[in-house]
């Protein structure tokens, strides 16, 4: 997969993309500080988008 899902220091998640080893970017926004939904909903959005195989199978835990 091209694009992962991780957990920042701060306890948020971001989307990461493996290509160029950077946060993922998507319409100028840089995908970080996220909810973990968020984070799992946009990073089987891009790998989906960009063919980079399967949707995650499962929705990361929530903190709440």
């Amino acid at each position: 997969m091209r694009f992962v899902a991780v957990l920042d220091p701060t306890g948020s998640w971001a989307v990461f993309d493996m290509a160029n080893e950077e946060p993922a970017e998507l319409a100028g926004r840089v995908l970080i500080g996220l909810t973990p939904l968020e984070a799992w909903w946009l990073t089987t959005a891009a790998n989906e988008e960009a063919g980079c195989g399967e949707a995650y199978p499962l929705a990361p835990q929530s903190t709440q």
